[in-house]
């Protein structure tokens, strides 16, 4: 399995400094045309390799080839070894990993990033995956607008521990739409490109929180976690504001965190269809009336939560399958759920 670590790059000497900036603004200059541009031949024969298209007000990343690069510790520090042109076997610079590297694993083709005149070194590893389990209950989510997880287990026919996570999200996407548009009608584009970064480091931190949250009460209680499957959802015409709801909604980027996290601790994620469960009972099995974003009527069971309603019927869909699940990421294919027009309850 791969695993990426973020490492910045620290304490560099003004020699060093020079030749990292000089190989990256060189980049930049031989994508955009200047084939002239001083450049380390690998990194020149990567960017050829990788950046097809290229748009003029965007920077790209040094690509590292693995059998160029070397991560060695001394005392405290680890250092990473660059390639860059007018210095031959390249730099060593110190880095400080955000998590600890891994004792066993391959080093692999890695990226250079610069943000702000500050570099930080994105180390991929080929890493041995640990044994998937086999689990004793299910965690399952719901993903929406209001709340980005709405989390609930499922144990022994029972369900316990709901949870409603990261719906801080909302109001930051809110401010910072509004401070878009003030910016934009005074024509201040570099403080909405500014503002748009910090929102998305924001939405970022509070993502990896929930996350890890997940993962952890999956690890405590033995569960794999289920995700609905939302595939497609941003094509679907469902008229301009709730398009624009959908595009804010950032469901993609959790589920990888959430995939790559559990998969460190062997825990398996199950996705499936989301078909009819915002829509269903998860009680009787009858179609009820989602009245508004968060409030689900069944005209036999009375109100429930719509999003809690929804992770239900979404864990109930592979409830079946537990013990039986053996790797990462599977897929279950489970028809619709059964909508009756008189009360009835397919769980039984």
């Amino acid at each position: 399995m791969r695993l990426t670590i973020q490492a910045g790059i620290v304490g560099l000497t003004k020699t060093k400094q020079q030749l990292l900036d000089s190989e990256y603004t060189n980049l930049q200059l031989f994508l955009k045309g200047e084939k002239d541009a001083r450049l380390y031949s690998a990194n020149k024969q990567q960017a050829l390799r990788y950046y097809k298209i290229i748009k003029p007000d965007r920077e790209y990343p040094i690509s590292l080839r693995n059998d160029l690069i070397d991560l060695k510790k001394a005392k405290r520090f680890w250092f990473l070894k660059i390639p860059v042109a007018g210095q031959r076997g390249g730099i060593k610079v110190p880095i400080k990993p955000h998590r600890d590297i891994p004792s066993e694993g391959k080093l692999c083709e890695s990226k250079l990033i610069r943000k702000d005149k500050n570099y930080t070194a994105m180390l991929t590893f080929d890493i041995p995956a640990p044994p998937v389990r086999v689990p004793s209950s299910i965690l399952a989510m719901d993903l929406g607008e209001r709340f980005p997880a709405t989390a609930v287990l499922l144990q022994n026919g029972s369900v316990m521990k709901p949870k409603f996570m990261g719906g801080e999200i909302r109001g930051v996407r809110r401010h910072y739409g509004w401070l878009r548009r003030r910016l934009q009608e005074k024509g201040l584009l570099k403080d909405v490109k500014r503002i748009g970064r910090k929102e998305h480091r924001i939405v970022n931190d509070v993502l990896h929180k929930v996350s890890k949250a997940v993962v952890s009460l999956a690890d405590q209680t033995n569960s794999c976690i289920v995700l609905g499957d939302l595939k497609g959802i941003r094509k679907r015409r469902q008229g301009k504001r709730l398009n624009r709801i959908m595009s804010n909604m950032p469901c993609y980027r959790l589920t990888q965190m959430i995939t790559y996290k559990a998969m460190m601790k062997g825990i398996p994620v199950i996705t499936t269809s989301e078909a009819y469960t915002s829509r269903t009972c998860h009680i009787c099995g009858c179609e009820g009336e989602r009245k508004t974003q968060g409030l689900f009527i069944c005209p036999y069971c009375g109100e429930y939560n719509a999003d809690l309603n929804g992770a239900i019927n979404i864990g109930k869909k592979v409830e079946r399958w537990i013990g039986y699940i053996p790797f990462h990421g599977v897929e279950v294919s489970e028809p619709a759920l059964n909508h009756t027009s008189e009360c009835g309850s397919p769980w039984l």
